[in-house]
């Protein structure tokens, strides 16, 4: 686990609780990074992480773009961690992988009929489809963004809907 210091893994060991686990783990993975308007990645995880309920799965919505985002870290490093196996399993769900088009990748979720997989990237999208967020960027990026997303939101909106989820 390159990611971490020795001194950060012994921290990382001394939590208890997979959530604070998670958090503390993303602080240090995105710490440098900023998000489209920015500001700091985190500020993405906790807000997609606030939009679900259930517990594995807001330990996932913390770690949802570890493997995609992160160069070198994989499931296997979440594995090591001690994240559970339903924790890594959501993460995989959401994960894009290199080359996929965005609509096989949502399909592909939907097709897994992992309710908990679904309100997840739903979360997602919801705060990277939030108009307040949008609204600040150049209007090139705002156009290129709706149309990446409105279709496949209203996928996994309908999804929701048709099952009560939402």
């Amino acid at each position: 686990m390159n990611h971490l210091t020795k001194d950060e893994l012994a921290k990382f060991n001394e939590l208890d609780d997979d959530y604070d686990k998670a958090y503390y783990l993303v602080s240090i993975l995105f710490k440098d990074k900023k998000d489209k308007e920015g500001e700091p990645y985190i500020g993405h995880l906790t807000r997609v992480a606030s939009k679900v309920n259930e517990k594995n799965t807001k330990v996932a919505a913390l770690l949802h773009d570890s493997v995609e985002d992160i160069e070198g870290f994989t499931f296997e490093d979440l594995k090591e961690l001690g994240f559970n196996d339903e924790i890594i399993e959501l993460v995989r769900y959401v994960t894009k992988k290199d080359g996929e088009a965005y609509h096989d990748k949502i399909s592909s979720i939907l097709n897994s009929n992992n309710d908990e997989a679904i309100k997840l990237k739903y979360a997602d999208m919801s705060d990277n489809y939030n108009e307040e967020r949008l609204s600040k960027l150049d209007i090139e990026i705002q156009t290129k963004l709706r149309n990446k997303y409105q279709n496949e939101y209203i996928r996994l909106e309908s999804y929701l809907k048709e099952r009560n989820l939402l």
